[in-house]
């Protein structure tokens, strides 16, 4: 969901900065901006320095790949900022004439326009609010030419309706997003979702050379459940599972729905030894309570990145897919998780006595309750 919001937010940007290039490109055939004697006014090197930061705005090289993952709003802050001080320079020009101080009203009602669409959250529609609100004062306390439009009672209106409209496309993108990416019957991520996300979490981990795991999870035995106790049974079944898995894991953790009685893990920053403790944990008193008084069991499949030198994320999901296969078909249930870990080799348990480095070790992914 952050990151269809932050995609937004910086694609709205974005158009706010074609918006403003389109309007300077017409304009001064209109207001005569381009004439001989306006080259060297105020008005005309503010134009070229929004027209400028309108350019990095637009090709994404406004702010670096970190500022904007944390601040998306920045782009676009950048463009108001300049767009406010364009009409605090140009309105004290005295080259400048009444059409092109108009120019510049439409040019701050259309950024205006563009912060209604984003779906930004309060405090970042206070932040960009702030250069206007900053103009709306020094235009309200008169010495800036606003042109044939009243520019500072326009913002004065526009601008908290702006901020409303921009709180409800917040509202309307993450019930939009809760849709696509949240399973309604599990509270799991949804399939869809969850390849956007293990391609993301996957080349982070790349980036900071960290471990990367992941689990492949499926419920045993599941098809008997739906055909001795019906479908409806087998959802309710489901849903315990969903519950049982998105509490038990770290809220850094996915756990993504993948499909029936399939579940996938996705484990940033742990290893196969860890993933490993990790697994043991959740899966010690089963997924669900069954109707036989029994527990939900489940079948797990372990891979990792490093350890199993895995260049690619489908190629991750698959060994992990395989090897939940392999400890399906041993229905090995007395071991939740082997003691170690398939992969290029199998690294000792550690504990806290010391082991011996040559020590046997039992195999990988077992069936576990």
């Amino acid at each position: 969901m952050h990151l269809r919001r932050k995609e937004s937010i910086q694609l709205s940007a974005r158009f706010a900065a074609l918006f403003v290039l389109i309007l300077l490109a017409i304009t001064p055939f209109w207001d005569g901006v381009i004439a001989a004697d306006m080259m060297s006014s105020q008005t005309f090197v503010m134009r070229a320095l929004v027209a400028a930061v309108a350019v990095v705005v637009i090709t994404n090289r406004a702010v670096s790949a970190r500022w904007r993952r944390h601040f998306p709003y920045l782009p676009m802050l950048m463009l108001i900022v300049a767009a406010c001080l364009l009409c605090v320079f140009g309105g004290n020009d005295p080259l400048a004439t009444e059409k092109m101080h108009s120019t510049h009203s439409f040019l701050m009602l259309g950024i205006v326009v563009m912060i209604a669409i984003m779906p930004v959250t309060l405090v970042e529609a206070g932040i960009l609010s702030l250069p206007i609100l900053a103009l709306v004062i020094v235009g309200g306390q008169g010495g800036l030419a606003t042109g044939m439009i009243p520019l500072e009672m326009l913002l004065a209106v526009l601008v908290p309706l702006a901020v409303f409209s921009a709180l409800v496309q917040l509202y309307r993108t993450i019930t939009a997003a809760h849709e696509v990416a949240i399973d309604p019957l599990t509270g799991c991520y949804t399939r869809a979702f969850g390849m956007e996300m293990i391609k993301v979490t996957f080349d982070s981990a790349v980036r900071k050379k960290a471990p990367f795991t992941v689990a492949f999870i499926d419920l045993d035995d599941f098809k008997q459940i739906n055909d001795r106790y019906g479908h409806d049974y087998g959802d309710r079944i489901l849903g315990e599972v969903g519950d049982s898995l998105m509490n038990r894991f770290r809220r850094s953790d996915l756990v993504v729905r993948w499909g029936g009685e399939e579940f996938l893990i996705l484990l940033p920053e742990l290893d196969m030894y860890r993933a490993q403790e990790v697994l043991e944990r959740v899966m010690a008193p089963g997924l669900a309570k069954l109707e036989s008084g029994q527990v939900q069991k489940a079948s797990v499949g372990l891979s990792e990145r490093l350890e199993d030198a895995i260049a690619l994320p489908q190629n991750l999901i698959e060994l992990a897919d395989r090897r939940m296969y392999d400890a399906k078909k041993r229905r090995d249930h007395d071991d939740m998780i082997a003691d170690g870990l398939s992969g290029r080799y199998a690294p000792a348990k550690r504990s806290k006595a010391s082991t011996p480095s040559g020590s046997s070790v039992r195999s990988v992914d077992q069936s576990a309750n």
